[in-house]
């Protein structure tokens, strides 16, 4: 019998919630999530961002994206 082994993949991403559902629907959206949360150190939800000002917020706190771990991974199955 062949055993399961499981990977699980995760992040934490430190932040506070908006008071009010803000910014725009993008493609870039993971979850409905991203009109309240705003990331430590930012004054704006992930949905008000633009791409330029979503990739600093990863180089500024260090972010691994869980996604892309995940992606690594497969890739190597």
């Amino acid at each position: 019998m062949m055993e399961k082994k499981y990977t699980i993949f995760m992040e934490n991403i430190h932040g506070n919630l908006s008071n009010e559902i803000l910014g725009l629907n993008r493609e870039e959206k993971w979850s409905d999530l991203w009109y309240i949360f705003k990331p430590e150190g930012f004054d704006k939800t992930l949905a008000e961002m633009d791409s330029e000002e979503r990739e600093n917020r990863r180089k500024v706190d260090g972010s691994v994206q869980a996604m892309q771990e995940f992606a690594k991974w497969y890739e190597h199955q």
